[in-house]
Formats: C-alpha cells, structure tokens, sequence
C-alpha cells in the first residue's frame, strides 16, 4: 500500500451547472503539479470520467477515479465510482433501494449553509453514507465542518478532505491522505476501512473569496434552471 494525496471533490468546465472556464485537462495539471495521487472530478449530473481523461492523468502520475455530485431530492452527493443505475435516480429512497453497487458515497459540506447542502437528510439517510467531507471553503473563526466531525465520529464515518474546486490556480489548502493501493478499487476500499487522513488549513481571504464567488455562481445557475424546469411544469 501507498500513503496518496488526494482531491475527490472538484468541477470543471464540463460541469453543466457551474460557469467554470477551465477545462479537465488543465485541473489534471494543476492537481498533478501540487503532488496530488488521486483525483476525481465531480461535476453536478455529470461522470465526466472516461479513458482519454484517466491516461491524461495516468500519464501525469495521477489516478483518476470516476465520480458525480449528484442532487437527490435536491441536495448535494458525492457517488465516487457510480453505477449507472445511480445516475438515473433522484430521491434517497431510490438509492436505498439500488445500494452501493461497488460505489462510495460521501456527504458534501452536509452542515453549510446553502440550499443544496444536506443539513437533517445527512443523519435521516445517515445509511447511505461511507465518508464525510471536510470542506476547504472555511476561515479559522468560521468553519462549518465542525459540525461534520462531530456527526461524522458519532456514526463512525471517515473525513474525507476536498478542495471542492471551482477557481485555478488549485489551491491544496485541504485534501486526503489515502493508504491504499493505487487503483480505483484500492482507493474506494481504503475510504470503506477508513485509512484516510485530512490534511487542513483555513483559507487565505483572497483565495477564499474567490473559491466562493465561484461557488456562488454554480449556485446561481443551479437555483435559475431549477426555477425554469419548475415554471416549465404544467
């Protein structure tokens, strides 16, 4: 086994919800120059995952694990390794019912303040979940993930360290440390055992500022097109 530093939360430009300029080519880059191991682009109803990404990664020394933040029943998941039934399904009762199917589900910033965080579905399906995000998107005096770890030991769940990138340059100021094997299915059962670590700082305000613009763009668009599909309805 290996000690590998990992991203498993970020966007790019293919994301259909974000307004993002960057392309997956250039945060493979990015991630691969900041000693990044293992990453996994998580666009929102998107598996952007495919073998010309995975050999641009390999060839930079980088797994690529397959991933998706999708929205079930409006809120923000992780799928790391997603099955196509998992793309099909929107509410928690349907991903109940489909299990894991070689997938691991993490609970993004489930205790931000944000319309698409989790907040009390986190402990109602608390089931469905194999990990915890801690959020790079926090200062010293305000850090939401606090109360992440504390459900997180209370279930006994593993953190799971993301940049949740939505801005270049990458900014490392939060990731994983994976003991695991290096390939897919290494790394998944490395985060089912828990061998993971966070690595953390607070955000820079310049950085941060920026990461949240970006943020606040995506959520922008999610809300504009959630509110045409809902006026389109009859």
């Amino acid at each position: 086994m290996e000690r590998l530093k990992a991203d498993l939360h970020t966007h790019t430009a293919d994301d259909p919800f974000d307004r993002l300029e960057y392309s997956a080519e250039m945060l493979i880059d990015a991630v691969a120059a900041a000693g990044v191991r293992v990453l996994a682009i998580t666009c929102h109803e998107l598996n952007v995952y495919c073998e010309y990404l995975s050999d641009v990664a390999r060839r930079q020394g980088v797994l690529l694990v397959p991933g998706i933040e999708k929205f079930i029943e409006g809120k923000h998941v992780i799928i790391l390794n997603p099955a196509p039934e998992h793309l099909a399904a929107h509410t928690f009762q349907e991903f109940r019912a489909l299990g894991r199917r070689g997938a691991v589900f993490i609970a993004p910033h489930p205790y931000y303040p944000a319309p698409h965080s989790l907040l009390s579905d986190f402990t109602r399906n608390i089931d469905l979940f194999d990990a915890v995000e801690y959020c790079s998107l926090y200062f010293r005096a305000v850090n939401p993930n606090r109360w992440a770890e504390s459900a997180a030991k209370a279930h006994g769940l593993p953190m799971i360290g993301t940049s949740d990138t939505h801005w270049l340059p990458y900014d490392d100021s939060t990731f994983s440390w994976i003991t695991a094997e290096p390939t897919i299915e290494g790394v998944l059962d490395a985060i089912r055992a828990g061998r993971v670590e966070v690595e953390t700082q607070p955000r820079k305000i310049v950085r941060a500022a920026r990461a949240v613009a970006g943020a606040l763009t995506g959520l922008t668009e999610e809300y504009l097109l959630g509110k045409r599909d809902k006026d389109a309805t009859p």
